[in-house]
Parts: C-alpha cells; structure tokens; sequence
C-alpha cells in the first residue's frame, strides 16, 4: 500500500488496514538542532525558512513546495507522507506593503491587511500589531475586495491548475483541504483578533453570523472550482477553541455561531463523498468533542497532551483520531521510562483502528534527536507487529 492508500484504509478502519508510520511537521530549528545531534544531512534546511517556521511531514504537491517538506527525517525512519495541504488562499490579496523599518524590526501589512512587527536581530516569527476588521463597516470594506465570481476564483488557485489536477489522479500520498485559517471562529480571530470577535458575540452577535454566513458561500464557491478536478482525502478545520483548562467557547456559543456552518458545509463536502473531515484544534477538548460529532465532523487532530486520548477513544469508538503523542516526553532530560509510558497510550488506541499516531503538534527544538529516534523506532516496529 502506498501513503494515500494506508491513510485511507485507517480511516476506513478497515480490518487488515496498514498503519501509515508519518510525522505532522518539524520546526526548522528542529531539523537543523538534529543535523548536530546525529540526524544524516540529506538536504539542507532552505535559508528562508524561519526557525519556528514549519517543515511539513508530506511529500510536495509540487516542485515549487520541495522546500517548506521534510527531505531528511523521512528517509531516515522509510516514513509515509503525511496529509499535503492543497494550497489555498483566503486573504483579500491586497499588496503588502511596509509602514516602518530600521536597523531592529520591520512593521508592514501583509495579503490579509494583518499589520505584522518582525524583529530583524534574530529568527521570529511576526507579531500581529493591529487587525483590518474591528467593526461592520471594516468588514463590509474588507470583503468588497473579494470576488467570488468563476474569474476571481480561478486567481486563488495554483499556477497550471488543470495540469496540477490532472497529475494528482495518480497520486501516491493523501491531500487534504483547508486548515490555516480556515474555520468558522478562526479566520474570525485571525481579521479581527480574540478581543473584538469575543465581544462582538455578545455586543454585535448579527455581525459574527453574517462574517461567517459571507465566509462558508466563499468556501463553498472556492472549494468547488477545486473539488471538480481534484479527489481530496480530507479536510481539516482549523478552530484553536480551547486552552489547557478547556474550551473558551460556550456550547450555546458553538449552537450559535458554529454548528449552522458546519452543517451547511459538510452537507456540500458530502456531495463530493468527503468523509474525512477533521477538526484542528489545540488544548482541552473533551466538552468540544460531543458538539463536533452533532454537526458532521469525523475527526479530531492534534490531540495535545492534556487530552487522555484513551478515554476518548473509550468514549468514542468511532472518532477518526491522529496525533496524540505528547512531545514532552521527548525533551532532553526526559527518561526512556517516560517514552515508554506515552508509547503505552499510544499502543492501546492503535489497536482500536481509526487511529494515525504522530506527536501532537510540529517537533520543537526542545525534542533532541536521541529522543525522538528512540520514540519513533519503537512506534514503526510496534505498527510493523500489528
């Protein structure tokens, strides 16, 4: 079984299914932290990729993404490729542009009209300063620069896209669609920030359903330009709606805001059977789960540490799952022990199905390469015995 075909069974939970053995992502710095520790050099980390910037754990849609993939890692460990992300792109396309810049940062606005603080002195990421919506009237201006017609669409889409689908037909490893930023309380955090999108539930609610009523018919009309050429194998939503302590959306929040997207949404995805739709989000879950599965969703990714994926799958047993391998077992001073003990969660839900294990977000710097190498063969020679 190729990579697409493993991921597919799993999903399936097919009987006699071929576990893929596959990673998210690794932070740059990861890779580059490893090349010292003992990880054989393959290829070197391109330049323009920051440290905390991601290196994905799939092979590239195309030649132009060759970079932002793992080429190293993979080969070490004969690892499956992770699900590609169909590139998309949800900003308004205005024309970047820079406000300020000296000798320490640079402050400029990017595609999303997103005014961004980056330091020059050393690697990092950029801080968002100030958002392009903070009321009504910034919204309606913001997405008069959006065209939903088939000519507007067709400029979002990759460069040769009848070319591009037509090769993917015979395709080895899965595509998914979505994620970043998509997603009906993300994309509205990431244009107006936490602040403004949690008080306009509360002082504008009308607002928050008409910004993610205008949203989803942009998906629909994006994504179906897309979906008649291309066969994709799963679509994550990116929602970010907890922290460690547990959810900051209310299920009357959920009722309100999300779950009427969702539904609509999924209703169309089915019309292409799209079964696999997943849900990304960080933190404590549990209280979120039971919403999720009402409204159509099949899946849940990334299962941080703070969730007993265990008792998830007790309680769930027909939840699609990957992730769930707490990374933090794998920082310098961690034990064998410890691995063993994350492992063990680990081995317990693989035997249930529906299951793709990898740790819980992109490898850190924190992660040391003797750590993770000693996770990760005893993971591929678990996976090989079952």
């Amino acid at each position: 079984m190729d990579s697409r075909q493993k991921f597919l069974s799993v999903m399936n939970f097919d009987e006699n299914a071929l576990i893929p053995k596959t990673e998210f992502a690794y932070w740059a710095g990861t890779i580059r932290k490893w090349f010292s520790q003992g990880l054989p050099k393959i290829k070197d980390v391109s330049e323009e990729i920051l440290d905390p910037e991601s290196i994905r754990g799939s092979k590239p849609l195309t030649l132009k993404y060759a970079d932002e993939v793992d080429n190293n890692v993979a080969p070490f460990f004969k690892l499956d490729s992770y699900l590609e992300k169909f590139p998309i792109d949800y900003s308004s396309m205005m024309q970047s542009r820079v406000l300020e810049e000296n000798n320490e940062y640079r402050i400029f606005v990017d595609k999303y009209g997103l005014t961004n603080k980056v330091l020059k002195q050393k690697s990092s990421i950029p801080m968002v300063i100030d958002y392009p919506i903070k009321n009504r009237k910034d919204f309606y201006e913001y997405v008069s620069l959006y065209d939903n017609s088939s000519g507007g669409i067709a400029k979002r889409l990759p460069a040769d896209f009848n070319n591009l689908a037509a090769e993917l037909k015979n395709r080895d490893f899965p595509i998914r669609l979505g994620g970043n930023p998509f997603g009906f309380s993300f994309l509205a955090r990431h244009l107006m920030g936490e602040v403004t999108f949690m008080l306009s539930m509360y002082d504008d609610p009308e607002f928050i359903k008409e910004f993610n009523e205008y949203f989803l018919n942009f998906t629909i009309d994006y994504w179906s330009e897309i979906l008649r050429k291309v066969e994709v194998d799963c679509v994550f939503i990116l929602e970010d709606i907890a922290y460690r302590s547990g959810s900051f959306i209310s299920k009357e929040m959920f009722d309100t805001f999300m779950r009427p997207y969702y539904l609509k949404l999924i209703d169309f995805l089915k019309q292409y059977s799209i079964n696999n739709i997943f849900v990304d989000c960080d933190g404590l879950i549990g209280e979120l789960i039971p919403l999720w599965i009402e409204a159509g969703v099949t899946g849940l990714f990334p299962f941080e540490a703070v969730n007993d994926i265990v008792a998830v799958r007790n309680e769930y047993p027909h939840l699609k799952m990957m992730g769930g391998f707490n990374k933090k077992v794998l920082f310098k001073d961690s034990t064998k022990q410890e691995i063993d003990g994350e492992l063990g969660r680990v081995f317990t839900v693989l035997k249930s199905g529906g299951y793709i294990p990898h740790i819980d977000h992109a490898v850190s710097e924190d992660v040391t390469w003797e750590n993770f190498r000693y996770y990760r063969e005893k993971l591929n020679s678990f996976i090989d015995k079952i």
